[in-house]
């Protein structure tokens, strides 16, 4: 009881600090519910949560919004534990907390003076406050979130129904509570149900934690909201089992389009769905809180790698650091640079904005290639889907 009081407390502070230094308002999961701005269109997206962060512009009226939705992600932990030859599950990963930035949005009189700004940065120093390791949105506007740090993650494949196996008629009557055949070989597609959410939970996050290194972790309450938001559309969430067991899911849209899909074999999605065109950059992200995300980073022995950081936003970010990694994690220790000479031994190796470090550390992009470098255990690749 007394850590949660005191977490409260240093977040109570951090809004106070954060409203102070930046000129801008904090609302929390309370004072959301009573802000006139979840019926304004152009703040459309914003959301009442448990946790939820709106920081805003407001003078007579609010000008400028930006949300924060808590996640909790899947890292893949390294080095494995002990366990001999098996497959990776649950066990193996640790659980982060982080947040989605998802909704940014100035009215259109307000915009191009540096609100938009304020909000980004008042956001990130909030979160390094509070020790958020990194955190994501979706984006689509490359160079106004390289301004701020972001860098690319993940690129997101585009999937469309293999319609001579389930076509539009075969949806509708799942929808309808029915069990269809697909296959002679006796399986079966169906729509979810309030029963079988938690187990669909279970199959998603089991399966995606032998094949990434990031991802964030579903909930049966996750497919609860997001079966509603489908049915409001015309979609659903439908299951593709075999003999009772789960060979893989999809959540369909009502405008034909595969919103997340997961399957335990690539064959079964290879028959089921079709690719459609390339994949797309779709999520951004970038380190926040630096210390707390190294922790998190790990390695083969005994590393020392020298390296330079420009974060355009967070000072504690940027300079030069000796970076500390061994198998129980990472640390950075700034160089003090005096009369500009660092000595041979903190000569940066490399030289990264925040960004471009975040895409390594995700395994999105190679810094360098070399025996340091390669020894590093990454926490990548990344999967994403459009909700989270």
């Amino acid at each position: 009881m007394e850590q949660i009081v005191g977490e409260r407390q240093d977040e109570q502070s951090s809004r106070r600090s954060i409203e102070a230094a930046f000129d801008i308002a904090v609302f929390d999961e309370t004072s959301i519910q009573t802000a006139e701005f979840l019926c304004d269109e152009t703040f459309s997206g914003l959301c009442e949560g448990e946790k939820n962060i709106v920081f805003a512009v407001q003078e007579e009226e609010i000008q400028s919004v930006l949300q924060l939705i808590p996640c909790i992600a899947a890292m893949r932990r390294n080095p494995r534990l002990k366990g001999g030859k098996r497959l990776l599950n649950m066990a193996d990963i640790e659980r982060v907390g982080t947040n989605r930035i998802s909704v940014a949005a100035t009215k259109i009189p307000y915009r191009h003076k540096g609100f938009m700004g304020r909000l980004i940065s008042g956001s990130l120093e909030y979160q390094r406050q509070l020790k958020i390791p990194f955190c994501f949105t979706e984006a689509g506007n490359k160079a106004f979130w390289e301004h701020f740090g972001f860098g690319y993650i993940y690129d997101r494949p585009q999937y469309e129904l293999n319609t001579e196996l389930i076509s539009q008629e075969v949806l509708k009557q799942a929808a309808e509570g029915d069990l269809i055949p697909l296959l002679d070989s006796g399986v079966f597609l169906h729509v979810a149900d309030q029963s079988s959410v938690l187990s669909l939970a279970h199959f998603v996050n089991a399966n995606l934690c032998q094949h990434y290194g990031l991802f964030i972790i579903r909930s049966a309450l996750y497919f609860e909201h997001f079966q509603r938001e489908l049915e409001s559309g015309g979609g659903n969430l439908f299951e593709i089992v075999e003999d009772g067991k789960m060979k893989g899911y999809f959540a369909f849209a009502g405008d034909a389009c595969i919103r997340e899909a997961v399957f335990a074999d690539n064959a079964d999605q290879e028959r089921f769905l079709c690719v459609k065109g390339e994949k797309k950059p779709a999520v951004m992200a970038r380190i926040v809180n630096l210390p707390e995300m190294m922790r998190h980073i790990s390695g083969n022995g005994k590393i020392t790698i020298a390296i330079r950081l420009m974060d355009p936003v967070l000072e504690n970010n940027n300079g030069v650091f000796l970076w500390y990694i061994d198998e129980n994690g990472s640390r950075m220790e700034r160089v003090e640079q005096q009369n500009n000479d660092m000595g041979a031994s903190a000569r940066p190796e490399v030289t990264t904005t925040i960004g471009e470090f975040t895409a390594f550390i995700f395994e999105y992009i190679q810094l360098k290639q070399n025996a340091k470098f390669d020894s590093i255990y990454l926490s990548g690749p990344v999967w994403m889907s459009e909700r989270y």
